[in-house]
């Protein structure tokens, strides 16, 4: 009995883990699809140019996810040396990701993933929300989700990144 409860205290923690990236490590390349232009293309290698980028893994029906979004296309916002993807996990539903990226005013490219193993090397494992910030294709930050406190970690973070 004791074993179970231990198991269902472990599958339950899952769902608010930490990103499994860290900083320092490497923001691996892999073909990504953008919905609105139904082009692939390397995600590091079409944001190479870009002095840091973010990227926002999530559902497409997570409501918290896409108020993530909102608050990353704020930060976005006349910053043209940073550069913001969002990734749904859970759909290839072009028209319904189009939908919802209409909808939430999320004007930077939302993606699916065009390669089966690209979360070999970014373990987000289907947690939604789950978002890296990187530096030179470096991750400096991460976290799953955005409360007011992340979202002041990342803006200053940003800030001082794209002013250096």
């Amino acid at each position: 009995m004791k074993k179970i409860v231990l198991l269902l205290a472990a599958i339950s923690l899952a769902g608010i883990a930490p990103a499994a990236l860290k900083p320092g490590d490497s923001l691996t390349p892999y073909t990504i699809k953008n919905v609105e232009t139904g082009k692939e293309y390397c995600q590091v290698c079409a944001y190479g140019s870009k002095t840091a980028k973010i990227v926002a893994f999530g559902n497409l029906n997570d409501e918290a996810f896409w108020a993530d979004l909102k608050k990353l296309q704020a930060l976005q916002t006349g910053q043209n040396k940073l550069g913001v993807f969002a990734q749904i996990l859970d759909s290839k539903d072009t028209a319904a990701i189009k939908a919802a990226a209409a909808k939430n005013g999320i004007t930077f490219p939302v993606v699916v993933a065009a390669e089966k193993d690209w979360d070999e090397a970014y373990n987000v494992k289907g947690v939604s929300r789950t978002i890296y910030y990187a530096q030179k294709n470096r991750i400096a930050w991460t976290s799953v989700g955005l409360n007011d406190k992340a979202t002041g970690e990342l803006e200053a973070s940003v800030k001082r990144d794209l002013a250096s």
